[in-house]
């Protein structure tokens, strides 16, 4: 007899759900979020620790950029530099061949003045140039 009432009970309890399923919904969802918000401690300490590695990599990202910057100026630097140097060296490098060849023609020229055919083709020995004549 007491199944009979306990078999009752629970086919009316289930109706009553059936039809009414939004309040037992609320009150659980009132009670899971009561649960989870009492332990509110825990969530923030996740929220603090993610800030503080959040800001960590943040600042290690910071200093490898600046790293970076210094060490391209560095090589920026080295490069202007060394195109300075090789520009001053084939200056340099170009008036003394200038100075060689002025000094190579006066010497020609001081040895065969008298003789113009001889002197041309000096020259253009001298300075790849072709010596044709007077033809």
């Amino acid at each position: 007899m007491k199944l009979l009432i306990i078999k009752k009970i629970l086919k009316k309890c289930w109706a009553w759900l059936k039809h009414n399923w939004k309040a037992p919904f609320v009150v659980l969802f009132a009670l899971f979020t009561w649960l989870i918000l009492r332990r509110k401690n825990i969530a923030e300490q996740i929220l603090q620790i993610r800030e503080a590695s959040y800001k960590a990599q943040i600042d290690e990202i910071n200093r490898l950029h600046a790293e970076e910057l210094k060490k391209r100026d560095e090589i920026l630097e080295q490069y202007n530099k060394t195109v300075s140097n090789l520009e001053k060296e084939f200056a340099k490098n170009n008036k003394e061949l200038d100075e060689k060849k002025k000094k190579s023609v006066k010497e020609i020229v001081e040895k065969y003045y008298n003789d113009p055919d001889t002197l041309a083709m000096m020259i253009g020995k001298r300075f790849g140039f072709k010596y044709t004549g007077d033809e």
